[in-house]
């Protein structure tokens, strides 16, 4: 059945592959590695459609790993607004900066050299090994176990069911054509065999599907059911606007959420409302603050709900402190929850 199911991926995805920019193969018919190595960072808790763009503009800045090794962790968190997981940001410069260093500047075609490197695990060694290398691998992307778990009509939660999945895609991995391989199975499960109403009247493995043979597609994957609905988190922001069309920003501690990045004045963020305190820097002007409106911003583990104060003030009343023309605010590096209080702000 896997020999049959790879064959048919292989000549679909030949006809409906996507057109992605780190895709664009070179003279051996592979993608460049970093191109790659660049895309799966990217592309970690991100949308095909998000990393696109910033792909393109992310290769123009640094089109070779000698180019990203040399930039500093400011510049590409400055970049990386918008794209959120800025912890991903570091990783991958830390990354390059081992690469240039200990392997002579090219991405490593072995697992344990990559394995090794910050931010990368298991899915993402395999996708650079497979892809890049065409190395006889199977990552298991959301898409992957998604289209395994159908196949074989696995009735559980994908979490549940992990160790088998990764057997079961070890009788798909291919000796030959790996690169197009593991990239079929993307595209199919992103065009084809989808979350919801996965299209099984095109679906040319529809034979061999458990899931379609007892009509199970809709159900298959199972998903887990919550334990718990998501936490909400509160906080209060302060703008202060200076008379030269400044705000004034800060830096935030080097650990925790958004760390190290650029924020307007804050309040510490808590569950239990009742227990915000005033930042120390907006406790003098506490009653020249506006309220201005309100922010709900949506992390990945928690909602945020941010109030809004702003106010005028005179550029020397804060002495030494960091300042941003509003118009910069955009090429700032303020992370997009910040730029958001802003907007409402001004």
């Amino acid at each position: 059945m896997e020999k049959v199911i790879n064959s048919k991926l292989l000549s679909w995805y030949r006809k409906n592959k996507r057109n992605l920019p780190w895709r664009q193969t070179q003279t051996n018919n592979l993608p460049d590695p970093y191109f790659v190595f660049v895309s799966e960072y990217m592309l970690q808790q991100t949308t095909v459609g998000t990393v696109k763009t910033r792909f393109e503009e992310f290769i123009l800045k640094w089109p070779s790993i000698n180019d990203l090794a040399r930039i500093s962790e400011k510049t590409i968190l400055i970049f990386w607004s918008g794209l959120g997981y800025y912890s991903r940001a570091r990783n991958l410069l830390k990354a390059a900066k081992i690469i240039k260093k200990e392997f002579n500047s090219k991405i490593p075609n072995n697992y344990d050299d990559l394995i090794n490197l910050p931010g990368i695990g298991d899915y993402t060694t395999k996708a650079i090994l497979g892809i890049a290398y065409n190395k006889s691998v199977m990552p298991l992307d959301v898409n992957i176990e998604r289209i395994l778990a159908r196949l074989y009509g696995l009735k559980l939660p994908i979490i549940k069911i992990k160790n088998d999945l990764r057997k079961k895609s070890d009788n798909f991995i291919s000796k030959n054509s790996s690169s197009d391989l593991i990239q079929a199975f993307m595209d199919f499960g992103s065009l084809i065999c989808t979350p919801r109403n996965p299209d099984c009247v095109n679906c040319l493995i529809q034979k061999n599907c458990n899931a379609f043979n007892y009509n199970l597609q809709d159900i298959i994957p199972v998903k887990l059911k919550s334990k718990s609905a998501k936490r909400k988190k509160y906080s209060r922001a302060y703008i202060f606007y200076n008379e030269k069309n400044e705000i004034l920003v800060r830096k935030r501690p080097s650990k925790g959420m958004l760390a190290s990045m650029l924020e307007v004045p804050n309040d510490n963020w808590v569950i239990n409302k009742k227990n915000l305190v005033t930042d120390t820097i907006a406790i003098k002007l506490k009653n020249k603050l506006k309220l201005k409106g309100f922010v709900d911003y949506s992390f990945s583990h928690f909602d945020l709900e941010t109030e809004v104060f702003f106010t005028k003030v005179k550029k020397d009343y804060f002495a030494n402190q960091k300042w941003i023309k509003k118009n910069n605010i955009k090429i700032s590096g303020l992370p997009t929850v910040m730029k958001k209080i802003i907007e409402v702000a001004l």
